[in-house]
């Protein structure tokens, strides 16, 4: 099916603005003043740090694995019916599995040559994946949605594509990476005021910028699905929506147990109110006025809290 170039969707628009600005290359870097940088760290902030960049490097790689079902779903819907171009949205998801595969590529390297060990395992037990959830549910979503293609029931594969694009673009990316980032962000700030210096781990910095910016592309360009699929299907804000957003702010905003930080200085707080003024974005893209508990984020996290 031939793209309509005199009507390209907000998804193509981001597929071009992802060649002219996702052409990085995770071999680029030099890290040998990070290796020295990372010697300056604590065992105890070393640890902190390396929890933080295993829950990235673990996801990078679910997901790579784990989007194709994401571009077939897409494609066993009725384009005709559908309030966007689903073709356009498969060749924006296209590029959005090699740039996952390139984030995996950049945090390989980063832990084979800085943090000098490729093992996540101790610090998957250690509990980055056992706080409401883990990016290996990514692996049921994308059987949830090769099952709904199987049943060739339209409404059932719309559902499914609503909670896949929830669970990843809404969820992981939206919400814990960009938590993440803002966690890095102070870490690295607090311990290159420790050292007196301007700058520490710098070309981690760096490439996790372009990382960030990569990821801002994937959370537009979900948050635009998820209101597409909602005109589509507006049944499935109450049905799908709004029951995962509300598991996820009962265990990771409302029950969240924090974690003391060996960084002194370390505000988990503003983090976690930056987390839910990232998730009330979402919610606006896909539209607040058709929510009920979540159309107004703050006062639902609120009310919830002071009812436990």
């Amino acid at each position: 099916m031939p793209i309509e170039y005199s009507n390209r969707e907000k998804s193509y628009e981001l597929y071009r603005k992802g060649k002219r600005e996702g052409t990085w290359d995770p071999d680029d870097y030099d890290l040998e003043g990070d290796k020295e940088d990372w010697a300056a760290f604590s065992e105890d902030e070393q640890e902190q740090f390396l929890l933080t960049c295993a829950g990235f490097y673990d996801g990078e790689e679910d997901v790579t694995r784990t989007l194709a079902p994401y571009m077939m779903a897409l494609d066993a819907l009725d384009n005709d019916e559908m309030p966007f171009d689903t073709v356009q949205e498969e060749i924006y998801l296209a590029q959005q599995v090699y740039e996952e595969a390139k984030h995996t590529d950049l945090f390989s390297r980063y832990f084979e040559e800085v943090f000098e060990t490729q093992d996540t395992e101790p610090l998957r037990e250690g509990g980055y994946q056992d706080e409401g959830y883990s990016t290996d549910n990514l692996y049921d979503t994308a059987d949830e949605l090769l099952a709904a293609i199987n049943s060739g029931d339209q409404q059932e594969l719309v559902y499914a594509l609503g909670e896949a694009y929830l669970n990843y673009m809404g969820i992981v990316e939206a919400q814990l990476a960009r938590s993440g980032y803002l966690s890095f962000d102070q870490m690295i700030e607090l311990k290159a005021d420790e050292m007196g210096r301007d700058v520490v781990l710098e070309s981690f910095q760096e490439a996790i910028g372009r990382v960030r910016q990569d990821e801002t592309r994937h959370i537009e360009n979900g948050r635009w699905v998820l209101s597409k699929l909602a005109e589509a299907e507006p049944d499935i804000v109450t049905d799908v929506y709004e029951p995962r957003i509300d598991e996820y702010v009962q265990n990771r905003i409302v029950g969240a147990q924090r974690r003391e930080m060996p960084f002194e200085g370390y505000d988990a707080r503003k983090i976690g109110k930056q987390s839910i003024q990232y998730l009330q974005d979402t919610i606006d893209y896909i539209g607040a006025d058709r929510f009920d508990e979540y159309s107004d984020v703050q006062r639902a996290v609120q009310a919830q809290r002071a009812a436990d």
